[in-house]
């Protein structure tokens, strides 16, 4: 059974943070289907580089964003996660490794779905900096970085007690949030994609939090 986590993160305050992440995307994706974000879009994409198109940091730092972008990528998020779920079980908390499991599971269906529904085209605006293909809206690196980096911090609740699942959403959050910086950063997603993979992943988790809460008896 998962460890009893602070009211923050309780089922009535994660029921509700992950309604408020949902609205918040459905009217950024209205937003985005107007065209209504295309200067905000131009601007923060371009904040980056020169008015050459290179990275105002240095092309030095582009293989560091594509390690630290990797992170939200399919081959490092399945290495991770496997592994860490089946120490969960070996650690003899086979509830809390079934609600990483599902939660991760549903989570990546939800991206394609979202995926495929809504077509956006990748920005060329500034070059490429990395591969990507497929529609651009939302950044799936990003969803799945918030989805599973979090997911996995509350799994181990039972392992880290109370301060330490404090330290490891922080630390989680914070990578996802660095996962959707680097994104940007590469020019392989508009602002808007990586902002609203933020508010799905983090919507997803919350929402899975209270209904695994609920079914392992919080």
């Amino acid at each position: 059974m998962l460890h009893p986590l602070p009211d923050l993160v309780a089922p009535a305050p994660a029921l509700i943070f992950a309604a408020v992440c949902f609205a918040l995307f459905l009217v950024l994706d209205r937003l985005v289907a107007h065209d209504q974000t295309r200067q905000f879009d131009r601007r923060w994409l371009t904040a980056p580089r020169y008015p050459s198109g290179k990275p105002r940091l240095g092309i030095g730092w582009a293989p560091v964003m594509r390690g630290l972008t990797q992170l939200g990528g399919p081959v490092v998020r399945y290495a991770i996660a496997a592994p860490l779920a089946l120490w969960l079980w070996h650690l003899g908390y086979p509830d809390s490794a079934l609600w990483l499991v599902a939660a991760l599971a549903s989570g990546w269906i939800v991206d394609g779905v979202i995926k495929k529904t809504f077509k956006r085209k990748r920005p060329t605006l500034v070059p490429r900096l990395a591969r990507a293909g497929g529609p651009s809206f939302p950044s799936g690196h990003t969803l799945n970085a918030s989805l599973v980096y979090c997911g996995l911090a509350l799994a181990f609740a039972p392992v880290l007690g109370p301060t330490g699942l404090t330290a490891a959403l922080i630390a989680a959050l914070t990578l996802s949030l660095m996962v959707a910086f680097s994104r940007v950063w590469l020019g392989v997603h508009w602002p808007t994609d990586v902002t609203a993979g933020w508010l799905v992943g983090t919507g997803w988790w919350c929402l899975a939090l209270a209904i695994g809460q609920c079914w392992l008896g919080h």
